[in-house]
């Protein structure tokens, strides 16, 4: 959250839901941009604290305890609900604040774009009483949220100590670093409201959403939902963790590092562990720092230099130590947590988590989960679009394939798509081709999910310790073009892409991830039915509800093990066979356990994998 406001205007993409934005202008710099995080919503209770601490609580089961009103003359489109409005069902996640049943405030923002119509808004939702905080020397607003961003939409919390047209008003602009076109974020907000309500008897408040562009094209936003509303004392020791973040190759592309969420074994390098604090408490937090435990395939702790954090004051910190994975295949789940010298008292806002998948050679930017998608930009729609990632080779490695997510959009069938990947030439100070796949006509069977791309044994590439490669997802335009899936908010400068006929990239403006994952290994011989020593059959019935078989054939002993994998990568079961003789073999999988829906079994014979598809159906 902030209380200034930058705004890039910049040309418009189309997505599957709604729009999204780009800089046309290609530069390179190295920035940082912290990145979105979730909180858990878990132990929003009033019982954590004692009454008296709450100088007021509303559930928004009253309507009448709200006052619902416009500035500017413009749509108050502010309702108090107890589900979803119809037309945001498709575009914004539901509401799951502690008593969302009981009501909550929506602000409907998509059916202006559904309609085409779209008016100025600068709409307001108030707290239609007074607060005293005459006996609190600090003061903390307290609501929980979701919000999911569109283009020029803007969320605020502002509050008075009197009259709203003459007496001073603190504003505070929230959801400032969710991309638009990001995922719908669920969290408990806390806002240190002291400096202007501490001490004060006539307190007012009030949530504020702003659209005053009205341009029918950008649309006016998705929505934002307001719960649980409370003004409280503040603690006098409370440290929020606001964002947290693991970096791997500072100082490559991106002077901070990038995050990856599935890295390769001949990948694995150093991680930095940071995560920016805030002060929400009424006195120092003397000692703060950021602390991280990683758990799963192995272990590690850390924790970040101590400072002491002033009454409201932020910064971030990063972990003294780095962290290097094992070589063994599997999750790490990092916990990130902040203390200090004092004894915390509030401790819903203290931890984030997240996780990191070891594999045998799938390597990641996206963390698995889809939350959007990109078809083309305004300017080039129905031409040929090249859009996906920056990644940085730590190790030498053949890059052999590529993953591609599409969409489950019916008009992706039938179309075609390729992978091209560019590599950097610091000299030259761009991008320069390297090489791509042959085109691929998206089937039924596996649109919606991952398809994955075979360079032919000829363009295979040998990358080396130190480059940087962009893998790009591309289509051929058309009257419905393929729409390539997206998944969390990463930096600027990290997502590039090309419009049809130009020599230079675009990058995006707040982007998510495109989902495109090379594959670091060899798949010479893959696109036949053998590879080398190994000949592999379908597995048999396909679909199959309970159980499979699949026939597999060796013409030289070898350690064979067989992955399985869903649409998003995530490792489902692994299997060992050690080492066979030369001869035939039959392989039965359990369905039972699995959910309906495509994967990849992926034999792999010593270090050369081959990989098939099939699908379970109950």
């Amino acid at each position: 959250m902030k209380k200034d406001y930058l705004f890039a205007a910049g040309i418009l993409l189309l997505s599957t839901n709604a729009l999204a934005q780009f800089n046309a202008e290609a530069h390179f710099l190295p920035i940082q941009k912290l990145g979105q995080t979730t909180r858990d919503l878990s132990g929003f209770r009033a019982e954590h604290r004692d009454p008296g601490d709450f100088l007021v609580c509303d559930d928004f089961s009253a309507p009448e305890t709200w006052s619902i009103y416009t500035l500017d003359d413009t749509d108050p489109e502010w309702e108090i609900v107890s589900s979803e409005p119809a037309d945001l069902v498709d575009y914004v996640d539901e509401m799951t604040s502690t008593t969302e049943a009981n009501g909550f405030a929506a602000f409907n923002g998509i059916q202006y774009l559904l309609a085409g119509d779209v008016p100025p808004q600068n709409a307001v939702i108030e707290y239609a009483e007074t607060i005293d905080c005459s006996a609190a020397a600090g003061v903390s607003l307290r609501f929980e949220q979701a919000y999911r961003a569109f283009n020029t939409d803007r969320t605020f919390v502002e509050v008075t100590a009197g009259d709203w047209d003459t007496d001073p008003i603190l504003i505070v602009e929230l959801n400032t670093s969710v991309p638009t076109n990001g995922p719908t974020i669920q969290e408990i907000f806390l806002v240190d409201i002291s400096e202007i309500a501490a001490g004060e008897s006539n307190i007012r408040v009030r949530f504020r959403w702003e659209e005053l562009g009205g341009d029918d094209s950008f649309g006016a936003g998705y929505a934002w939902y307001i719960d649980d509303f409370c003004v409280q004392e503040s603690w006098n020791y409370d440290q929020d963790l606001t964002t947290a973040f693991h970096r791997s190759g500072m100082g490559l592309w991106m002077e901070d590092g990038m995050d990856y969420y599935n890295i390769p074994v001949d990948q694995i390098t150093e991680i930095a562990f940071s995560g920016a604090t805030q002060n929400m408490g009424a006195l120092i937090q003397t000692g703060a720092k950021v602390n991280v435990d990683v758990t799963g395939i192995g272990t590690f702790s850390g924790t970040s230099p101590t400072i002491d954090l002033g009454v409201g004051e932020n910064d971030t910190l990063t972990v003294s130590e780095l962290f290097i994975p094992g070589v063994g295949l599997g999750n790490y789940d990092f916990t990130y947590f902040v203390d200090s010298d004092n004894p915390e008292e509030e401790t819903v806002n203290d931890t984030i988590y997240d996780q990191i998948t070891i594999t045998d050679w799938i390597y990641s930017r996206d963390n698995g989960f889809s939350t959007s998608s990109i078809s083309n930009t305004v300017s080039n729609a129905g031409s040929p679009l090249l859009i996906g990632n920056v990644f940085d080779v730590f190790e030498n490695s053949p890059l052999g394939g590529v993953d591609i997510a599409v969409t489950s959009s019916p008009t992706n069938v039938g179309q075609l798509i390729f992978a091209q990947i560019m590599v950097f030439d610091p000299t030259a100070g761009a991008f320069v081709y390297a090489t791509q796949t042959e085109d691929h006509e998206i089937s039924a069977g596996e649109n919606g999910g991952f398809i994955r791309l075979f360079l032919n044994p000829d363009d295979h590439l040998e990358l080396e310790a130190g480059q940087t490669v962009l893998v790009l997802a591309g289509h051929y335009g058309g009257a419905d073009e393929v729409e390539f899936r997206m998944a969390q908010p990463v930096e600027e400068q990290t997502v590039l892409g090309y419009t049809s006929g130009a020599t230079d990239p675009f990058f995006l403006s707040d982007p998510s991830a495109i989902m495109v994952r090379p594959l670091m290994t060899s798949f010479i011989g893959l696109d036949e039915e053998e590879a080398l020593s190994f000949k592999i059959g379908n597995n048999q019935p396909n679909p199959f509800s309970q159980l499979t078989a699949i026939n597999y054939e060796l013409s030289e002993g070898s350690e064979v093990v067989l992955e399985i994998t869903d649409l998003s990568g995530r490792l489902i079961q692994r299997i060992n066979r050690g080492y066979q003789e030369i001869g035939a073999y039959n392989l039965e999988i359990n369905g039972q356990h699995f959910e309906n829906g495509t994967y990849f079994y992926t034999f792999i014979l010593g270090n050369k994998p081959i990989c098939k598809r099939m699908m379970v159906s109950h």
